[in-house]
Formats: C-alpha cells, structure tokens, sequence
C-alpha cells in the first residue's frame, strides 16, 4: 500500500509541477500588487513546501516503515489539501471589488490539468488516511 500512494503522490505532484510551471511563465511572481492575483505567495508556496514535504515523510516510511513519518505525512497532506482547496476557491471567477477583468497567470491554467490534479490529490488524501486505519 505504501508504494501505490508513493506513485499517487508522486502524479499529484507532477500535475503540481506542470500548473506552477504555468503560473510562472505567465508571470505569476509578478503579479504581487492587490487585486492583481488571487493567489498570494504564502498560499502556494506554502502548498508546494508542505506537500514535498509530506511526500519526503511518506518516502521515508516507504522506504524504512517507521509508523511516525507516516502520522506525520498524514497531518501534513490534509494541511495539503486544505491550501490547495483555498487555491481553488480563490481561481473561481467573481464579480468582486478585486475583479478588474484582468486575466491573471492562474487564468491561464489548462482546466484540465486542474481536474487531474485536484482529483489525483484527492485520491492521494484518501489512500494516505486509509493507510492509517
């Protein structure tokens, strides 16, 4: 089971990988100035520095078994998802005081890769805590 949500999260990652490439190229570290992003740094970085990290204590309790590093991955990928949720909700379109119809670099996502890796993530939570169980 160990090794089956090893390989889960190493796609979720990939897909993770691909969308930050995205936001980058199109100028997402830019974009620091209110109302001109809705993803503020902290929020993805944050996301990206916890899930390697999680995904480092799921490899060392693949590769060793110490039953902690799998607790400690656990509490960390549903921190995970609960940024990555925040990430989501944020791209959603609005009509806000923050709306100036501007396309900022997380509109450039493909939608596909989003549903990929929201689902893959999600897959990822589930096998992670029923590993637990």
């Amino acid at each position: 089971m160990g090794v089956f949500v090893l390989c889960a999260w190493l796609l979720t990652a990939g897909l993770g990988g691909h969308l930050a490439s995205v936001w980058i190229r199109q100028g997402g570290l830019r974009q620091r100035t209110p109302g001109v992003t809705r993803l503020p740094l902290w929020l993805g970085v944050g996301h990206v520095v916890l899930a390697v990290g999680g995904l480092a204590g799921w490899s060392a309790y693949a590769a060793g078994g110490v039953r902690g590093t799998a607790w400690a991955a656990c509490a960390v990928v549903l921190i995970v998802a609960a940024f990555g949720f925040m990430m989501l909700l944020r791209r959603l379109p609005s009509s806000g005081r923050h709306s100036h119809g501007r396309r900022t670099a997380e509109r450039h996502f493909p939608l596909t890769a989003v549903v990929a890796h929201g689902m893959c993530a999600g897959a990822t939570v589930l096998l992670v805590v029923l590993g637990q169980t």
